[in-house]
Parts: structure tokens; C-alpha cells; sequence
């Protein structure tokens, strides 16, 4: 789905320049900016219900390096047949 949006030439040309420096087009760097802006509000909105004491403080997410994540192997049956089993 496409959508097109009137914007005046010096917002334009703003947008230009930060598609150039970003090094992706016009339409990447408003989906960038859409995106973080959108990842802004979310973390706003959970420090205000933090700071109100509505919610408990989050932990720190754990890194995105999928190299540090490592398995534990374990014996026995794979812990989803033993939930399905004791569901029975």
C-alpha cells in the first residue's frame, strides 16, 4: 500500500538530506523516523506509569547478539511433551 503526502519543499528537502545521510531514500528515512518515533511514545509512556508506581521497573532487554545466546542441554523428554502430558 502506497500513500501520498503534500509536504512543503523545505520539509522535503530536509528529508533529502537525511535520506543522503542515512545513505537510504526518502521513503526509508520517514519509515525510520515513523518507527522511532513510534519506539519514543512506547518508552514515555511506560516511564510515566513507572514513575506514577503503576508498574514495577523493567529490566534492561538482554542483548540482540544472537552469538551470546547458548543452550542448555538437558536430558529427558523436551519440556513441551511433559506440559502436554500433564495437561492430559
Amino acid at each position: 500500500m502506497s500513500v501520498t503526502i503534500d509536504l512543503p519543499d523545505e520539509v522535503y528537502r530536509r528529508l533529502e538530506k537525511q535520506a543522503q545521510v542515512r545513505g537510504t531514500t526518502v521513503a526509508e528515512t520517514v519509515a525510520q523516523a515513523l518507527e522511532e518515533a513510534e519506539a519514543a511514545r512506547t518508552r514515555t509512556f511506560w516511564e510515566r506509569l513507572e514513575a506514577k508506581g503503576m508498574v514495577a521497573k523493567r529490566k534492561p532487554a538482554p542483548p540482540a547478539d544472537a552469538e551470546s545466546f547458548q543452550p542448555i542441554t538437558v536430558q529427558g523428554k523436551p519440556l513441551s511433551e511433559v506440559i502436554i502430558e500433564e495437561r492430559r
